[in-house]
């Protein structure tokens, strides 16, 4: 999209979309430094724990189909103002002092972190599904350079929150350092609102979402490279989401500090900084990732592997496993926009593999954290996300593939 034709200079464009990409992963990356706090405070179980580290996930995969409806309605702009607004009301529900919600201390602690999870996952989940819509539109002619931009920009934020998280709960407790991300928000939703006075992006509307029964949404539906897509959303979601909810508490098993491992998880986050912004230009030059769909695979397998056989290297694990992760992220956003064909099947696509993916996916931290209550021990676990990205490598030669869904 030209300056001219938006009337916003690229530069702002550029800027809004990063505001938003911001907000996508903080409220969620901050939870797992804080689990063993929370735990403390709540009385909440292991698989109560992976519970509230799946509803992020759960709650996007069920949101995921009906956003571009909403887009629909609303237009592009409105949905992801009006999401931003959201995130800021789930996240200060979420960190409210025990006693603040009806019930004893505990209860109320449980209730405020459970309903504001579920609420600021929403907002998240319009979002997720939204931005990549956006550059569709927006930057027809850069889609891997700017999704690498945008997820380089949520890796950063998310990496931030993991590392700070212990710091600032130290000031405030968990409930300060939950609570913080909804300024943030706030602050989005002011520098968004830039794009609302713009009559043709403000009513910049997706068409009916696969749910309104549409001719044209079947051909998603009924696209086997749009389930390839799919499938391949799911798993590096599922492992990206079971080790950002339990990441920290398999170091601490291994006698790895709280606060050292919040740190291994921010640096694991952070190195997805690296990842998109060197994989991105790469992804730029090809619209086959079949290749690097196959060298990251192999790259996460290998971290994987190490973080059992030789812990004390955890700080290049997490290195070598948050590029891999993160390349996996820019590459499921890549394969969405680079398989459809038009801003309409952009948006389609992108609700049917985050909503299908997500709620697949949900089932990581739920399994891991109830793996561990039977069996005390993270190697099941460990095992599980091996074969999970074995499975990955072989969707990826599918899903990677040049064509599009027509």
């Amino acid at each position: 999209m030209s300056r001219e034709k938006s009337g916003l200079p690229q530069v702002l464009l550029v800027a809004t979309v990063l505001v938003v990409a911001a907000n996508l992963r903080p409220a969620i990356s901050a939870v797992g430094p804080l689990l063993e706090q929370i735990r403390t405070d709540t009385g909440l179980s292991p698989s109560l724990l992976g519970l509230l580290g799946a509803i992020p996930v759960l709650s996007f995969g069920v949101i995921s189909p009906f956003v571009a409806g909403i887009a629909a309605r609303w237009g592009l702009e409105r949905s992801i103002f009006a999401s931003l607004l959201l995130l800021a009301v789930g996240t200060v529900l979420r960190s409210l002092p025990p006693g603040a919600l009806p019930g004893d201390e505990s209860t109320s602690a449980q209730l405020s972190l459970l309903s504001g999870t579920v609420i600021l996952s929403a907002a998240i989940g319009v979002g997720n599904v939204l931005v990549p819509a956006v550059v569709k539109r927006d930057f027809p002619t850069r889609v891997p350079f700017m999704t690498g931009l945008y997820t380089a920009t949520m890796a950063g934020f998310a990496a931030l929150a993991s590392g700070t998280a212990v710091p600032i709960s130290r000031l405030g407790g968990w409930e300060l350092a939950l609570g913080a991300g909804a300024l943030i928000a706030l602050i989005a939703a002011g520098v968004w609102a830039v794009r609302l006075r713009e009559p043709d992006l403000a009513t910049g509307a997706l068409p009916l979402s696969p749910v309104s029964g549409s001719s044209r949404s079947s051909t998603v539906w009924t696209s086997a490279v749009a389930w390839q897509v799919t499938a391949y959303f799911a798993l590096q979601s599922t492992l990206f989401y079971l080790l950002l909810t339990w990441y920290p508490s398999m170091l601490a098993y291994q006698g790895i500090g709280e606060a050292y491992a919040g740190w291994m998880l921010s640096l694991w986050q952070g190195i997805g900084i690296v990842a998109s912004l060197t994989v991105g230009p790469v992804l730029q030059r090809s619209r086959d990732q079949r290749l690097v769909a196959a060298l990251v695979c192999t790259s996460l397998a290998a971290s994987l592997i190490g973080l059992v056989a030789a812990p004390a290297l955890v700080p290049l694990w997490s290195l070598l496993g948050g590029f891999s992760t993160g390349t996996m992220l820019l590459l499921a956003l890549t394969m969405i926009t680079l398989r459809a064909s038009t801003t309409h099947e952009a948006g389609q696509l992108s609700g049917m593999a985050q909503g299908v993916g997500y709620l697949c996916a949900g089932s990581g931290p739920l399994l891991a954290g109830a793996a561990f209550d039977l069996t005390g021990s993270w190697m099941p676990v460990i095992v599980g996300m091996l074969v999970a990205t074995a499975l990955l490598a072989g969707v990826g030669m599918l899903a990677g593939r040049a064509v599009t869904l027509r």
